[in-house]
Formats: structure tokens, C-alpha cells, sequence
């Protein structure tokens, strides 16, 4: 059909402008190991395979765990961390979104003495910062049992930083059951969307359908 080399090319456009671009290698654990992860141990790195840190594989499909179960052989006296380089390259107009999803249990009591994993960002200085670039959590300290996924637009004073990380960790209570919880998490992603984006995709699809069908239209015209 002759309409197709005219409307490729805007088909094509439209998708590059409602593209996001994906800053975090191996977020969803896909290659099945700790490929771009560090892993520490009472704060130290933490290379060789232990009970600490483990991947969960469900027939290809990975998620990444971090223990402090003392009954099934891990080793940290006080907290397993498992931390990523964050990659925070984006235009100056774009915005940053940050996700992920978590899943905590074990067999502690839900009380302040619990085992607890917070997140959090980290830099090269020691700094340790939420969402908005200010000292504190991007998920504090959590001892109730669950599961959930976590979204957050970024302060826009990330874009182009770079020397940081995104830690996930796991520390052991003060209860006779702590050290007795893990922590799987999945779907790590850290996306910038452009903010200028001239029409919305559902309106630019719609313009496009219309076009299609007139120049369908003119041709069919043109053969009676």
C-alpha cells in the first residue's frame, strides 16, 4: 500500500518522543546472578557465595534475596546490604522515576526490635538520602511482614550526578527470632521520562488514524 512509507516515519517519530529510557543494567536480575550488584556483609564486600545473598530462579524468571537467617547459614552479625550503581545520565528537562518491588518475611514478631530492611541512596561522601536529595530513606525502617512496589519521581538535582547508589538493606533485630528474615527484590528501574512532549500519545495515535484514513481516502478517490 502506498500509504505505508508516509506513515512509518511518523509512526516511528511518535514512538521515539513517548520513549523512556531504562538506567539500571540487570534491575530485574534477568542474566540470573549478581551481574552490576554489590553485596557486603556487616559492611564489608562480600563476593563469595554464602546463604547471605542467593538467587531465586522461577523457571528464568529471577529475583535477587538477601538473608539474615542465621538457621539457613548466613553469616552477618549485623545487616546484609545489596547495592547498585546508579546511572543518573538524563536532559535537564526530564524527570526521574525510581521502582521497584520487594517482598519481606521471616519469622520475627512485628515488633521496634524486629528485623527491619530499609532503602536508601548513598554516595561516594557517606551520604545517605531519599528522594528528594535530603538526608533519610527512599523506604524507611520496616519490620511488618509484605510485600509491595515502590514509585517515586526524583528531585530533579540527581540528573547528571553521578558516584552514587541505590542500597537495599537487611538488618537483624534485638528479639530471640531476629536474624530469621529475607528479602527478595525485583523489577529495579530507574527511567527518564522527557517532559516536553508536544501531544499525548493517545491524542498523537488518534491524528495518526485519521491521516491513514484520509490519504486511504484521496486514493481510492482517485481510481474511481
Amino acid at each position: 500500500m502506498k500509504t505505508t512509507p508516509k506513515i512509518l516515519p511518523l509512526l516511528c517519530l511518535l514512538l521515539a518522543t513517548s520513549a523512556q529510557s531504562a538506567l539500571v543494567t540487570n534491575g530485574d536480575f534477568q542474566s540470573c546472578d549478581f551481574t552490576d550488584w554489590e553485596r557486603y556483609t556487616d559492611g564489608v564486600s562480600h563476593t563469595s557465595p554464602s546463604a547471605d545473598f542467593a538467587m531465586v530462579n522461577n523457571a528464568g524468571a529471577c529475583q535477587g534475596e538477601i538473608s539474615i537467617n542465621l538457621a539457613s547459614g548466613a553469616s552477618a552479625f549485623f545487616a546484609n546490604t545489596l547495592s547498585t550503581k546508579m546511572d543518573f545520565t538524563a536532559q535537564s528537562n526530564a524527570q526521574l522515576w525510581l521502582s521497584f518491588d520487594w517482598l519481606f518475611s521471616g519469622l520475627d514478631d512485628d515488633s521496634d526490635l524486629a528485623d527491619v530492611f530499609f532503602v536508601n541512596f548513598t554516595n561516594n561522601l557517606g551520604d545517605i538520602t531519599d528522594a528528594d536529595a535530603s538526608p533519610g530513606f527512599l523506604l524507611g525502617p520496616t519490620s511488618t511482614y509484605g510485600s509491595g512496589t515502590y514509585s517515586i519521581m526524583l528531585d530533579n538535582s540527581f540528573i547528571n550526578q553521578s558516584g552514587w547508589y541505590l542500597d537495599f538493606n537487611l538488618e537483624g533485630g534485638f528479639t530471640p527470632d531476629s536474624f530469621s528474615s529475607t528479602l527478595l527484590i525485583d523489577n529495579v528501574a530507574l527511567r527518564s521520562v522527557p517532559t516536553n512532549v508536544t501531544a499525548p500519545p493517545m491524542v498523537a495515535l488518534i491524528l495518526l488514524g485519521a491521516t491513514a484514513l484520509f490519504i486511504r481516502r484521496k486514493q481510492s478517490n482517485r481510481t474511481i
